[in-house]
């Protein structure tokens, strides 16, 4: 798997406007219709943020976007009203804030469907995953957490940290715009390509550790391929993710006691572990292999790190570094 295909994503916006402008005069269409079109309806909610806050123009047709039940929704330029008397204009009827999807709903779009061309990158990935390497505990691991400004940049960050003590070697922050939306289950697009810049400098450094913790999944994930997997097979490196939710899977977590952890099942499978970071801390943080790293391993390793604070020390200092460098800039 090539680093290069992180590097060279869609326009997920630029995707979204076309065929937004594909909705006729006269008919509606759903924000699940154009996330189905984009390839994944799990995009819905990000299409229905992004046409709410994208910059507006008086010929945009998103007043023809309807929620699934057909009430209206928001809408960019103005009020309810406003949206309504725009579809009435077309000839859609609006009746108390509602159109029939029936008579007025439209889905024939032409569409390359990118997202389904990244859940089949997310599929190959998957499959060149290893569980298996090194079971001894490494010297030097390090952390690595993506921050963002307020201006559509991403800031990631890289600690590199003494195994046995936790103490800080080493750190290293970049900052670069950031293209690729949130859409839940596809966050390594979003990241990979900064988190994958932020590697080659790590590595011209000479500082690259054993081992990456990653804020994220790795195998933990709806199709088996989080971002700490992309990362592992994209830059051949050995990595664990730690989360703090739940992306996927069932787990009791019930009367956990401290350094406890529990297994995280999905299909069947054990892909994760939950574990209660500390006495004072309820919730759980959720463990995954990335590449190259078993699940007994990686649990181990993560629950050495584990020194006082709700995420391992990598992570701990990672997370305050990139989110200090985004707020005050580098």
């Amino acid at each position: 798997m090539k680093a290069q295909q992180f590097r060279n994503l869609p326009d997920l916006e630029q995707d979204l406007m076309e065929l937004v402008r594909q909705v006729p005069a006269g008919r509606v269409s759903t924000y699940g219709s154009l996330a189905e079109a984009l390839g994944n309806p799990v995009a819905a909610r990000w299409v229905g943020h992004f046409l709410l806050h994208h910059q507006h123009r008086p010929d945009c047709p998103c007043h023809r976007l309807v929620r699934a039940d057909g009430s209206l929704g928001q809408y960019a330029a103005g009020g309810l009203p406003e949206k309504a008397q725009r579809l009435a204009a077309e000839g859609v009827e609006v009746q108390d804030g509602v159109v029939d999807l029936l008579r007025f709903g439209f889905d024939r779009f032409q569409s390359g469907r990118p997202l389904a061309r990244l859940t089949r990158i997310q599929e190959e990935i998957a499959a060149e995953v290893s569980l298996r390497g090194r079971r001894a505990s490494p010297r030097l691991v390090a952390g690595v957490d993506v921050s963002y400004t307020s201006s559509a940049e991403g800031v990631a960050a890289y600690v590199l940290v003494e195994s046995r003590t936790g103490r800080r070697l080493w750190t290293k922050t970049i900052r670069r715009p950031v293209r690729f939306p949130y859409i839940t289950s596809y966050l390594s697009f979003r990241e990979i390509p900064l988190l994958l810049d932020l590697i080659d400098e790590v590595l011209a450094a000479g500082q690259m550790a054993e081992l990456l913790l990653v804020d994220g999944s790795g195998i933990l994930h709806p199709r088996g391929a989080g971002i700490a997997s992309h990362i592992g097979v994209a830059a051949s490196v050995p990595t664990i993710g730690v989360t703090k939710k739940l992306l996927c899977g069932r787990v009791d977590l019930d009367d956990m006691d401290a350094l406890e952890s529990r297994p995280v099942l999905y299909n069947g499978k054990e892909i994760g572990a939950a574990i209660r970071p500390t006495a004072g801390s309820r919730r759980p943080i959720f463990v995954s292999p990335g590449n190259r790293v078993s699940l007994a391993t990686a649990e181990s390793i993560v629950r050495r790190l584990l020194l006082g604070r709700r995420l391992p020390e990598p992570l701990y200092w990672a997370d305050r570094l990139s989110r200090s460098d985004a707020r005050a800039g580098l």
